[in-house]
């Protein structure tokens, strides 16, 4: 009773002297216990495992706002998906020097996919959209281990749909990612999206051996894995082997010289394509007739479950593509017109109150003309003086 305020607080109770010892007191086991060898080596890994079990709870509060950084990158993220294209840009402009690398690849997805390419046009003539562009180049072209292949595919994506001057060489930026692809059990949609990707920025000359090896995986146990893709993906495959095939000849019209693989594949995706008609829009419809006419394949069963989708609307359909597709129906001299009526066996009796027309006269005998009545029975002679 007698003890200082401060010896008091020093005083220990019964159950913290001899309760249960703390989770981070060591309390040695088995040998341990007798052997002082063994009761050193215990200490000397427990002492070291320490730390390393402490570093987790402890990392967020030794970087100075660890766990703030975190929630605002978050929130951030949040605004980025959220926002319009131009809104999106301004944000950048705002925030983008603290951006993160996902954030940074969400940002730029948003204007690839929220705009139109003349809006896309204006958007890169901005210089923090430009340097946007810039670091995501740099990432695809030295890849970061903690990046996934599907947000490496969606990075290329988004610079595929910008124009050509942010990407500098295609090849070079793309070659990383296509290695990776290579070795490593990719999924589908993200190895056709890389793929379109390469085709697109005219990058898939290098990579035709990865190609055939995706065809090949998709047309194997009688295309198991097709339904993995969407019917805008299977478009995006064939897109990419019509491009990879094409041979240039100097003075004369690339040719397209397709695998055995290729052609099975066209052929799994034209009979799913004439199976979901229904659901499949018309673009997709479109581009797929143009592709098989620039490989040179006449398909007339799918040309003519096509056509009547695309002349009913043909008005969503942009005219130069809409030329192509005309071009590609008089190529395999397929009509591509409404579906014809038919001939029609049997008059049509029409009742109404109109005027029947006048019937045409019969004729009732030889026909006689008036002849000219001559004024005189004789031509008149007359004499000379």
């Amino acid at each position: 009773a007698g003890l200082g305020p401060a010896l008091a607080a020093m005083k220990r109770t019964a159950a913290a002297a001899f309760g249960a010892p703390a989770a981070s007191a060591f309390v040695p086991s088995g040998a341990a216990m007798l052997d002082p060898k063994a009761y050193f080596a215990e200490l000397q890994a427990a002492s070291f495992a320490a730390p390393q079990a402490a570093a987790p709870a402890t990392r967020a509060s030794a970087v100075p706002g660890g766990a703030a950084a975190s929630s605002g990158s978050s929130e951030v993220l949040d605004q980025v998906q959220a926002a319009s294209a131009v809104r999106c840009a301004a944000i950048v402009k705002e925030k983008g020097q603290n951006f993160t690398i996902s954030v940074s690849i969400e940002a730029l997805h948003n204007m690839a996919l929220k705009s139109s390419y003349k809006l896309r046009e204006d958007l890169v003539k901005q210089p923090h959209v430009k340097r946007l562009c810039q670091r995501v180049v740099e990432v695809l072209r030295k890849p970061p281990p903690m990046l996934t292949m599907p947000q490496l595919a969606k990075a290329a994506w988004c610079l595929a749909r910008f124009p050509n001057d942010v990407r500098g060489d295609a090849q070079l930026m793309l070659a990383p990612v296509a290695k990776m692809l290579a070795s490593s059990a990719w999924e589908s949609e993200t190895a056709v999206k890389l793929l379109w990707c390469m085709a697109r920025m005219d990058a898939i000359a290098p990579h035709k051996a990865l190609l055939s090896q995706v065809v090949r995986e998709m047309v194997k146990d009688k295309g198991q894995r097709i339904p993995e893709l969407s019917v805008e993906a299977c478009v995006d495959l064939l897109f990419s082997i019509s491009r990879a095939r094409q041979h240039v000849h100097k003075g004369d019209h690339p040719t397209v010289h397709l695998e055995e693989n290729d052609e099975i594949f066209f052929g799994m995706v034209g009979e799913r394509v004439m199976k979901e008609l229904a659901k499949v829009e018309v673009q997709l419809c479109v581009d797929l007739a143009n592709i098989h006419a620039e490989c040179g394949l006449r398909r007339e069963p799918l040309f003519k479950a096509l056509c009547p989708k695309i002349v009913d609307q043909q008005k969503d359909v942009r005219e130069d593509t809409m030329s192509k597709v005309i071009k590609a129906y008089a190529r395999f001299m397929i009509p591509l017109k409404p579906e014809a009526q038919g001939f029609r066996t049997m008059a049509i009796v029409a009742k109404g109150d109109f005027q029947r027309p006048s019937e045409k006269p019969k004729r009732t005998g030889k026909r006689e003309f008036d002849k000219p009545q001559a004024l005189f029975a004789k031509t008149q002679v007359h004499q000379r003086a």
